[in-house]
C-alpha cells in the first residue's frame, strides 16, 4: 500500500523520469523508478527483499518554518515522495526538537501555534519545530526520524522528552535520544517481511548545550557504549539486521574525517550491516567495507540536507539513499544487496521553497544535483532516467 500511494502521487502531479526498461505508465503519465547504476553489494539466497530510504537533514531555517505553517511543508518535498514510499522502511534526521510551548530558556510558556517568530518556534541557532512538520513527514511515508544530532537539546531535557512525546502521537518512531529517567536503550526495532531490523543513532555532540540526564547517545563520547550496543544487537538471533545512522563529519565538507572512517570500520567490525550518516549539509561518498566475515558493509557517510535553506554548493544538493536488503547465503541474517542515490535539489525564490528530482541527462542547473554526486560517490547512482 505504501509504495502504490507513492506512484500513484506522482502520476498525477510530478516529474518526467522513469527506467526505460521499466517504464510504467498511469493515466498517461511516465512513473519514475530507481535505476541501480551499482552491481549487487552482496549475495541473496533468494529474491525476497526489504526496502529502505535514509534521506538527509529536516532542517528548517526561518523562511521554510515561515512558508510551511501558512501553506503546508509536504509539498516542497513532493518529488521525493515516491521514493519516500519505495521504501519498506523510510527514515529520516530531525535537526532540531519539536517541543510544543517551549521558548529557547527551555521553560514552557504555551503554544502558539504553528507561527515563526513568537519565541517558541524559531530557527538558527536554536530550532524548535511545530508538531505541524511531523504529521506531514508522517503522510509522505517517514516511518522513523533521527533524534540524535547537535541540535538535540536546542530546548533542553524538556525539549527532548516532548520531541519523543510528538513523534508517537504523530506515528513515528525515533532513535538515538531517550526520555528523562528512562534506561539506556537506544536501539529500536522495526520489524520487516524479513526479520526484525534495529536502528541505532548517535551524535558527534549536542553544540555545548548541556545533557544532565544523558538523553542523547553520543558517538564518540560513548564510542564504547555504541560499539557493545551494536554487537548485542547484530549478536541477538531476534534481529536479522542492523542499521547505524550516526550524525558525525564536518560541517560543508564533501569529504569524510579521520575519526567518521575510523569509527565506521569499527561499527562494521562490530557487526553493522550498513551504517548511514548525517550532518556535514553536504553529500559524503558511499564505501564499501569488507568485514572478512563474508558480507560487505556499506557506509554512506553523509546524504547531506533532505530539506533545508542553504543556498550554497556543496548544501544546496542532497541524496536519498536507497539500501535493498536479502538474506544472505546460508542464514536468516540480511544484506545489503543494492545500494544507489537519488540526487536532489533546493530551489528557493522570495515565496516558495521545493525540492526537485531532474532525470539522467538533466542539462544545466538542473543536471547539477546528478553530476556533482556523480563525482562525490561514482558508480552509485540509482537516479530515474528520462521518459521516451
Amino acid at each position: 500500500m505504501k509504495r502504490a500511494l507513492g506512484w500513484g502521487l506522482l502520476a498525477l502531479t510530478l516529474l518526467a523520469g522513469c527506467v526505460p526498461e521499466q517504464q510504467v505508465q498511469t493515466g498517461g503519465q511516465c512513473v519514475p523508478k530507481p535505476a541501480f547504476q551499482a552491481p549487487p553489494v552482496n549475495p541473496c539466497a533468494d529474491s525476497e527483499r526489504v526496502r529502505l530510504t535514509i534521506v538527509g537533514d529536516v532542517l528548517l531555517h526561518w523562511p521554510i518554518q515561515q512558508t510551511g505553517y501558512k501553506y503546508g511543508f509536504r509539498k516542497m518535498w513532493a518529488q521525493a515522495d515516491p521514493y519516500l514510499a519505495w521504501g519498506d522502511l523510510t527514515i529520516g534526521n530531525m535537526e532540531g526538537p519539536v517541543a510544543p510551548g517551549v521558548d529557547q530558556s527551555g521553560r514552557k510558556v504555551g503554544d502558539p501555534g504553528p507561527v515563526y517568530g513568537t519565541g517558541v518556534y524559531t530557527g538558527f541557532p536554536m530550532f524548535n519545530y511545530h508538531p505541524q512538520i511531523l504529521k506531514e513527514l508522517k503522510a509522505s511515508g517517514f516511518d522513523l526520524m533521527t533524534t540524535a544530532n547537535n541540535h538535540a537539546m536546542d530546548r533542553g531535557s524538556l525539549g527532548a522528552d516532548l520531541t519523543l512525546r510528538e513523534m508517537a502521537k504523530a506515528g513515528l518512531g525515533a532513535v538515538g535520544t531517550i526520555r528523562s529517567g528512562a534506561a539506556r536503550q537506544f536501539a529500536v526495532r522495526r520489524g520487516t517481511a524479513l526479520g526484525t531490523v534495529s536502528f541505532i543513532g548517535c551524535s558527534f555532540s549536542t553544540n555545548g548545550n548541556p545533557d544532565p540526564k544523558r538523553q542523547v547517545l553520543l558517538c564518540y563520547g560513548n564510542r564504547s557504549e555504541l560499539l557493545s550496543l551494536v554487537r548485542r544487537e547484530a549478536a541477538d538471533p531476534s534481529v536479522a539486521a542492523v542499521i547505524v545512522l550516526p550524525h558525525w563529519g564536518q560541517e560543508y565538507s564533501s569529504t569524510p574525517d579521520t575519526q567518521q572512517v575510523a569509527l565506521a570500520r569499527d561499527l562494521a567490525a562490530a557487526g553493522a550491516t550498513a551504517i548511514v550518516g548525517t550532518h556535514p549539509h553536504a553529500v559524503q561518498p558511499f564505501r564499501l567495507l569488507n568485514t572478512g566475515r563474508g558480507q560487505v558493509v556499506p557506509v554512506v557517510y553523509s546524504t547531506g540536507n533532505f530539506i533545508a535553506m542553504q543556498t550554497e554548493m556543496p548544501s544546496r544538493v542532497g541524496a536519498m539513499a536507497l539500501l535493498e536488503m536479502c538474506r544472505g547465503p546460508g542464514g536468516k541474517r540480511l544484506t545489503v544487496n543494492r545500494l544507489g542515490w537519488i540526487a536532489e535539489q533546493m530551489y528557493f525564490t522570495k515565496t516558495r521553497y521545493w525540492m526537485e528530482i531532474a532525470p539522467v541527462g538533466a542539462t544545466g542547473d538542473k543536471g547539477l544535483p546528478y553530476r556533482h554526486l556523480s563525482k562525490i560517490a561514482p558508480g552509485f547512482s540509482a537516479q530515474p532516467q528520462a521518459c521516451r
